[in-house]
């Protein structure tokens, strides 16, 4: 069968072929990986305070949700919430009984957010100090439990403001 001309250029070319796809799709999924984001905090001078209200975003070290945090300190420069900025992947760690408010931050990547924020959602789904925004190129969980109070959107630059709205509004209900 090598011999035959056709056959060997199919054979070239289908190989050809599939390196290529396995190119793009790894370089589509490394594109698309978050980072990992450095803690912070916003309004640290309330940290101590005891009547200042404390709260978490558990997030992602991408443009798109560094830009909706920065919005957020700056709509928050004024209030009295201490807010802390944490890696996604360390929100199993998360004493929730330490926070007033709850903010996870992240992405749906193969159609669920990171193993450790779905995990800590399904833990406590029944919790009202938690608030979920996920970004997704389709705008939609596609698991979205439904009883979940859950705001997702594409990770595009007019959505940075719905963003901040909402986690600013969650904030100070």
């Amino acid at each position: 069968m090598w011999k035959n001309k056709l056959f060997r250029y199919g054979l070239i070319g289908l190989v050809l072929i599939a390196l290529g796809a396995a190119g793009f799709l790894g370089y589509y999924r490394i594109s698309r990986a978050q980072g990992v984001i450095s803690s912070y905090e916003i309004n640290e001078e309330l940290k101590d305070k005891p009547n200042a209200y404390k709260a978490v975003i558990y997030s992602q070290d991408r443009a798109f949700k560094n830009e909706v945090i920065n919005e957020v300190k700056s709509n928050l420069a004024d209030e009295n919430i201490y807010l802390k900025v944490e890696p996604v992947e360390e929100i199993g760690e998360n004493n929730l009984e330490e926070w007033d408010k709850v903010i996870i931050l992240s992405t749906v990547q193969s159609s669920d957010p990171p193993k450790p924020a779905l995990d800590y959602i399904n833990k406590h789904k029944d919790e009202e100090k938690i608030s979920i925004y996920l970004t997704a190129d389709s705008g939609v969980w596609s698991k979205d439990p439904g009883h979940l109070d859950v705001t997702t959107a594409a990770s595009k630059s007019e959505n940075v403001t719905v963003f901040s709205r909402k986690i600013k509004a969650f904030l100070l209900n």
